[in-house]
């Protein structure tokens, strides 16, 4: 959550009736995203039980919809720009939430624009993201920018279980790289596994959610891709700490992302040249784009792990 001078700061905004038009909230979105929206909303309509059901009638709520988990020109148009020019049933603010605004398509984007700019009377967007890579620079350069968590961090027990895998490399064969592959691997299914499970009891303690098993699937594949992609985040992490060990020599102790492995980064990174080390990083960008592509993690996390320097 974010701290209490950017809490005091929107309840100023608040109280004097000039917010910005929309707020670009980043942090993870199934928490302290929707948290810190949930606390705007009780600024703005009163502390009512609806707000964190997300049924108050004018706080709605909108995520990327169907198997390809976009909001579309069709929703934009269709369901959410109508309501936004409607006026709040309680005769106050109301407030519009957008949920993983970065799946927010281009010709979306653009439908959206205008409205943003120039919303009606005491309308207020939110619009949720994890990252703001993906976000459209149009869309960023219209809305003040929150960040309502700290970095992007890869849920326990994977960290662990991902660092023991890293600091434990002394040696590389084929063999011992297929079988921290296999590691890898166990670690995306159980993601898969435990996307599942979360997205049928959110589904069942939320009856606003579409059952239909193509948003169920599409809702599961959606958060396991956000786990794969803090795991790849992390092993970025790791390579970069490799590298500005290395490129700062021997008895530096230059700020690292994963300090409490330095020990294990300060071997590793003794282990291989300046040159080789900057190769991860493009390498594991190639990897990256193949695991988007679906293909098959077991047949192409052997090559990749037989090729990183860690």
């Amino acid at each position: 959550m974010p701290g209490d001078a950017i809490r005091e700061g929107l309840r100023r905004a608040f109280e004097v009736g000039r917010p910005a038009q929309g707020y670009l909230i980043v942090g993870p979105v199934r928490r302290e995203g929707r948290a810190l929206a949930e606390w705007i909303g009780t600024q703005l309509l009163g502390d009512s039980p609806a707000i964190a059901d997300h049924a108050h009638p004018d706080m709605p709520w909108f995520e990327p919809e169907k198997v390809s988990r976009i909001i579309s020109a069709e929703m934009m148009r269709g369901r959410i720009l109508p309501l936004a020019q409607q006026s709040s049933l309680s005769g106050g603010w109301k407030v519009i939430v957008i949920v993983s605004a970065d799946r927010m398509r281009a010709e979306a984007a653009n439908a959206f624009l205008k409205t943003l700019e120039e919303p009606p009377p005491r309308t207020l967007f939110l619009l949720l993201v994890d990252a703001l890579a993906e976000v459209l620079p149009t869309i960023v350069s219209r809305c003040q920018l929150i960040q309502a968590g700290g970095a992007r961090r890869l849920d326990e027990p994977w960290r662990t279980q991902l660092l023991d895998l890293l600091s434990d490399i002394d040696e590389k064969s084929v063999l011992l790289d297929a079988a921290r592959a296999d590691v890898l691997c166990a670690m995306l299914e159980d993601m898969e596994a435990r996307a599942e499970k979360e997205v049928r009891e959110e589904s069942k303690a939320n009856r606003f959610v579409e059952e239909d098993a193509d948003t169920l699937k599409a809702l599961v594949g959606a958060k396991a891709k956000a786990w794969r992609n803090d795991l790849l985040l992390t092993i970025e992490q790791w390579m970069r700490d490799l590298l500005c060990l290395r490129a700062a020599g021997e008895g530096a102790e230059p700020p690292l992302l994963i300090p409490e492995r330095r020990e294990a980064l300060a071997r590793r990174a003794a282990a291989h040249s300046l040159a080789h080390l900057g190769e991860n990083l493009a390498l594991l960008e190639t990897l990256a784009e193949q695991l988007d592509r679906n293909l098959s993690p077991a047949h192409i996390l052997p090559y990749w792990m037989d090729r990183f320097y860690l």
